[in-house]
């Protein structure tokens, strides 16, 4: 988004925090069909945390969008840069942050309001952070389960980077990751960001001899799709290969869809995927990783991500290359 928000050095840290009640709050309220009333689930003290998060995530919000708009202008003022530059002429632009060309929208457009900006600002932020980071912690603990895989990730970003593994990750590098990305792949098939979705059906169909009438609610279970052993034999083994692309023809398009699909899929897989190997690039470039807990003691819990019941234990030792 372009705006530093030093959660890591303890500023700000409220929000964080804010986020992951709000998901917990949604997940005591859906498995309790009482609380659905907003007038019972008010009063109940996961209710009143809820409502208080809301504010918290929305004030904040609205106080980073009022100070990046009056910047963006005062800066347009001053003479620093143009408002609205003219793209493709003369020197290269810089690229902008995604709330940059949101509030350039905005202020080009006024039926586009603050409001509409603060709605996909907290889109991505509740969308974008907490799924990434979970990714992360379950491929680096997926790699600490399986060394050789691992090693093979390791041969890879040496054939990559050689001795300048201290060197900035550029897009190249990136689209030379191959194995890397099967190995998030594959995390993502047996431990999905998001373990299911709903979707509201327009019309009935019919499943197994069942009719489905237009306007239910349908849940699609993709931590049990991504398990069944049509598409994926042997479904509990961690195997990357299997999105190597010669072993990805045939399989059904909605086989494997950690990010959603249709139109409603996610709208930043492209970018969570980029995220992932920079950061996972990094650290595996300097650090092997061992997982400390075999996988039947790693013990999930419902939420609206993938999360472990217990910290995941690993532990990090320096390569000697």
């Amino acid at each position: 988004m372009g705006v530093n928000l030093d959660a890591q050095a303890g500023q700000n840290s409220e929000y964080a925090t804010a986020i992951h009640e709000l998901a917990d709050a949604f997940l005591h309220r859906v498995l309790q069909p009482w609380l659905y009333p907003d007038f019972f689930f008010k009063w109940t003290s996961y209710g009143r945390k809820f409502n208080a998060n809301i504010r918290l995530v929305k004030e904040l919000t609205k106080k980073i969008l009022k100070e990046k708009k009056l910047d963006m202008l005062m800066r347009s003022k001053n003479g620093v840069n143009e408002l609205f530059p003219n793209e493709g002429l003369g020197e290269r632009k810089k690229r902008k942050a995604f709330l940059e060309l949101l509030l350039e929208h905005h202020l080009k457009d006024p039926s586009f309001t603050e409001e509409d900006v603060r709605q996909e600002v907290d889109m991505f932020m509740f969308a974008g952070h907490d799924t990434t980071a979970m990714s992360l912690s379950w491929t680096l603990y997926c790699l600490g389960q399986n060394p050789e895989i691992q090693q093979r990730v390791q041969e890879e970003l040496d054939d990559i980077f050689g001795d300048e593994i201290d060197r900035n990750i550029v897009r190249e590098d990136l689209t030379r990751l191959k194995y890397l990305e099967c190995v998030i792949k594959e995390t993502l098939r047996l431990y999905p960001s998001a373990p299911f979705i709903a979707r509201e059906c327009e019309d009935s169909f019919t499943v197994l001899d069942h009719v489905v009438p237009a306007g239910s609610l349908c849940m699609i279970l993709i931590s049990e799709l991504h398990q069944d052993p049509e598409s994926f034999p042997e479904p509990e083994k961690f195997v990357p290969e299997r999105f190597l692309p010669e072993n990805s023809v045939g399989r059904h398009p909605y086989a494997y869809v950690p990010f959603s699909a249709g139109p409603r899929n996610c709208i930043g897989q492209k970018f969570a995927m980029i995220e992932e190997k920079i950061v996972l690039a990094n650290i595996l470039k300097k650090f092997r990783v061992t997982s400390l807990d075999p996988k039947d003691k790693v013990i999930t819990k419902p939420n609206l991500t993938t999360k472990n019941a217990q910290p995941l234990r690993l532990r990090f030792e320096q390569r000697i290359l």
